[in-house]
């Protein structure tokens, strides 16, 4: 869907707790040196049991700052998180609206995996180009993995705890919405249900078991090499018609930003297939700091702009993937380098 009105990004944020090198975890005999060696993933981040909640507000708290608004500034908040953030039947946005000052506008929680924070961005901007004419909208996401997943996993990709946030407005900022896609595999749901009873929800206290959901989808449905194939598939798709919508080609774009994982995944299925390559992602970072649910995207875009990666007419993919099997896509173009990511 390309966007003709005008939707800019005004600002970001991150919280990020402390980095663990996986060689602390390998010398502990928690981590595999031969998975270290073949997934390149160097680090993760752990916040132990701080709330997810407390993270959002600090991520938030530095996108408004950044963006010279205040909470009574918003129209609209939504949080997305892949697991749990609090107490079930709680509202983590309405949380956040009153400790960043309180106001009046509406909140709304998500629950669409690790592209959550692409979807919010998508009904932002439905938002903001709308009916309701929004005119500034935060969107938040947290997670802290530790009482759900393996930190530690033989895996593509290494749980890691995190905050992010970004302040859309319609009227000013450093990057605009040039088109947002998104797509669904439906025949791939179960790969992260497995053999899962629908009901009841799963509350027994174990952590989740996403091995093993996935080897029972490879044993029941379909083998991961042919449901790796289709969702490569679905992204070139979706990224080559969000490109095509924008009036652009993948020539034009400066870096694709997607889930932080293994090299050679993002090499193979979805950077590859594209013409592509690592330089042109944020893997280099991301593998320090592992996979933070719906947060890669936006603290990798963060980290290009405090470190002066990009400049003005440079145009950035935010690209990501969620259970589902869901996809989903964000043109951006740089417009500035705002003040808060100029060298001092």
């Amino acid at each position: 869907m390309r966007v003709a009105d005008e939707v800019f990004v005004r600002s970001v944020g991150s919280f990020l707790p402390p980095a663990t090198p996986t060689e602390q975890a390998v010398e502990g005999g928690r981590y595999a040196r031969q998975d270290l060696e073949a997934f390149g993933l160097t680090g993760t981040l752990i916040a132990g049991d701080l709330p997810p909640a407390e993270m959002t507000l600090a991520a938030a708290r530095v996108a408004l700052d950044r963006g010279g608004l205040e909470s009574a500034d918003l129209t609209h908040i939504l949080h997305t998180s892949v697991l749990p953030p609090g107490p079930d039947g709680w509202s983590l946005p309405g949380h956040t609206l009153l400790n960043l000052g309180g106001g009046t506008a509406s909140v709304t929680e998500l629950r669409t995996g690790c592209a959550g924070m692409l979807s919010a961005f998508e009904l932002a901007v439905g938002q903001m180009t709308g009916f309701r004419r929004a005119e500034n909208v935060l969107v938040t996401a947290a997670d802290n993995f530790g009482p759900w997943l393996d930190r530690w996993p033989a895996d593509v990709f290494i749980p890691s705890d995190a905050a992010s946030a970004a302040l859309l407005s319609r009227t000013d900022g450093f990057a605009r919405v040039l088109a947002i896609g998104s797509a669904t595999d439906p025949e791939l749901e179960e790969m992260q249900r497995g053999d899962q009873p629908l009901y009841p929800p799963s509350r027994d206290g174990r952590r989740i078991d996403l091995q093993g959901r996935h080897a029972s989808f490879g044993d029941r449905v379909m083998p991961e090499a042919e449901a790796a194939k289709r969702m490569s598939a679905l992204h070139t798709e979706l990224v080559q018609q969000s490109l095509a919508e924008a009036g652009l080609g993948t020539s034009d774009v400066a870096r694709l930003l997607y889930h932080n994982m293994a090299g050679f995944v993002l090499d193979q299925f979805f950077l590859g297939p594209l013409g592509l390559d690592l330089d042109r992602s944020g893997w280099e970072f991301g593998r320090t700091v592992g996979h933070m649910g719906g947060s890669d995207q936006i603290v990798a875009l963060e980290h290009l702009v405090l470190t002066g990666a990009v400049a003005p007419g440079d145009h950035i993919l935010l690209c990501g993937a969620a259970a589902g099997f869901a996809s989903s896509c964000v043109v951006l173009r740089i417009l500035e380098l705002p003040e808060w990511g100029r060298p001092s």
